[in-house]
């Protein structure tokens, strides 16, 4: 008889439901794979003959064929070894196929039968177990704390290939899946040990109600990096489908045994990585930095020393939320939906923009290590902050703490997601921010700010997403003070241009 098995894998970072479809055959001793199967995958025969075999069944001496079907998907790593081992068993009549209806088996395998973790597992697992066609999961033993399932999916953690019979035979007792609970870790540093910094403090909250990308710019300890590592505490904790999200891509490159991410990610890479590391590439088209960073914080510290290649390769990732990579082998997308906080110094000695500290540095060479942000990179950070001169707010002088913050963004949120029909603020298209905006009259407000102000058009339309996230965090309608905080964001460009017109 034909044997069909469930299981799953992944090309690139979206998993697919995979039939492994087993059948004997008159004909010389062999066993072949079909269907797509990459070097890792064919490698299996040999550990599925031997795994079989000291488990203690009898590995058929004939000519077996083993399909893995859709047969035009690519399949990558040793996640289906299990399930292919199972239906060499059943296909050879030495376990029934209606024990294995509506059942996926994740798992790859030793020489001794033992179920084994393969890279993707828990990725795998929670896509299988989102299926309709699949009730039931069978993982190894080691994973059974890692993996995360719905509550109404039975989960059989077996050890190896012998208790697939006692499994078959309804002697196994399955435990339903694991109930999601994020992940609430103490702060490794909140906003109340930052003394002053208060207009800092707002403004990086205002930019977590929209998700804003943000640029703070300093000279050297004025606290930049204290607040980036104070503000991954300001954030809502993940929902059960963006923790999914984000260990399917964490288990895509063994950053995780198998245990769901259950706290928001934060990456803070050093500046000397390479373009590949950041965006995602190697010969394995692995995702990087960005995506690891999905639906988390990338604090970029020290912009200006990254890699100029490497900064430009962010401009795409910051608008689309997504990363394409293309190698010989196909194209691969990850997403890349993340949270853009960088710090930078202005120039050598940090007081290239401030007004109370001169400016050491000689006139050509100040705006060196600094030039390189300004223009399309810049034109997609919403909010900048000059920590040196920050500007003065009626709500500057609050004592802003961890938790006070961490509320008032929950119900800026709150705010922003019902006005914008389920959309947080830094998604509104220019036609909705301008019906939000209608009251004003977005025409004039344009000539009033923007044709004033230079600004690019995407420049504009990010200034009213960070108006309106203003708005949210204050609670209120939005209005033209709203606006006028947020231009007060946008400083850089216009410093630069001073500088450059100063030393030329």
């Amino acid at each position: 008889m034909i044997a069909k098995i469930l299981t799953a894998g992944r090309p690139g970072f979206h998993s697919t439901l995979i039939t492994v479809e087993a059948d004997i055959l008159p004909g010389l001793p062999n066993l072949t794979i079909v269907g797509l199967p990459d070097h890792a995958v064919r490698e299996s025969r040999d550990r599925i003959r031997s795994a079989i075999t000291n488990a203690g069944f009898h590995f058929p001496v004939k000519n077996i064929v083993i399909n893995l079907s859709p047969n035009d998907t690519p399949k990558e790593g040793g996640l289906m070894e299990a399930a292919m081992a199972a239906a060499v068993l059943v296909a050879s009549g030495q376990l029934q196929q209606a024990a294995f209806n509506n059942t996926a088996i994740l798992g790859a395998l030793s020489l001794d039968g033992t179920l084994g973790p393969a890279r993707g597992i828990a990725a795998a697992a929670i896509f299988a177990a989102s299926q309709q066609a699949v009730t039931r999961l069978i993982i190894p033993e080691s994973e059974t704390q890692g993996v995360t399932a719905p509550k109404s999916i039975e989960v059989f953690s077996l050890p190896s290939l012998r208790e697939l019979p006692l499994f078959a035979h309804g002697g196994l007792e399955a435990r339903a899946g694991h109930l999601y609970e994020p992940d609430i870790v103490q702060p490794e540093i909140s906003m109340e040990q930052i003394f002053g910094l208060s207009a800092a403090k707002r403004a990086l909250a205002v930019a977590a109600v929209g998700r804003h990308h943000t640029l703070m710019v300093g000279s050297p300890g004025s606290g930049k990096s204290l607040l980036a590592r104070a503000y991954r505490h300001l954030l809502p904790p993940l929902t059960f489908d963006e923790a999914a999200e984000a260990t399917q891509i964490y288990s895509l490159t063994g950053l995780t045994d198998g245990e769901l991410i259950r706290q928001r990610p934060f990456r803070s890479p050093h500046h000397t990585t390479s373009t590949p590391a950041l965006v995602g590439g190697s010969n394995n088209a692995k995702p990087g930095e960005i995506s690891l960073a999905h639906r988390g914080t990338l604090f970029l510290d020290e912009l200006p020393e990254f890699r100029n290649e490497a900064l430009q390769s962010l401009r795409e990732p910051l608008e689309d939320k997504k990363i394409t990579i293309a190698r010989a082998r196909g194209h691969v997308t990850y997403p890349a939906d993340f949270q853009l906080i960088a710090a930078a110094n202005p120039c050598r000695c940090g007081n290239l923009f401030s007004r109370s500290l001169r400016c050491t540095c000689a006139p050509r060479l100040s705006l060196m290590q600094f030039s390189k942000i300004v223009g399309p990179f810049l034109d997609r950070i919403s909010v900048e902050l000059n920590l040196n001169d920050l500007p003065g707010f009626s709500g500057s002088e609050k004592n802003y703490t961890t938790a006070g913050l961490a509320e008032k963004i929950s119900e800026g949120r709150e705010r922003s997601l019902k006005d914008n029909g389920g959309l947080l603020n830094n998604e509104l298209d220019a036609a909705l921010l301008y019906q939000l905006f209608a009251h004003l009259n977005p025409a004039a407000i344009f000539e009033r700010y923007a044709a004033q102000e230079l600004l690019s058009m995407r420049a504009w339309l990010n200034t009213l997403r960070v108006a309106k996230s203003i708005a949210d965090f204050d609670g209120v309608t939005v209005n033209e003070l709203s606006i006028h905080e947020a231009m007060q964001y946008r400083f850089v460009k216009k410093m630069v241009d001073a500088h450059q017109q100063r030393a030329a």
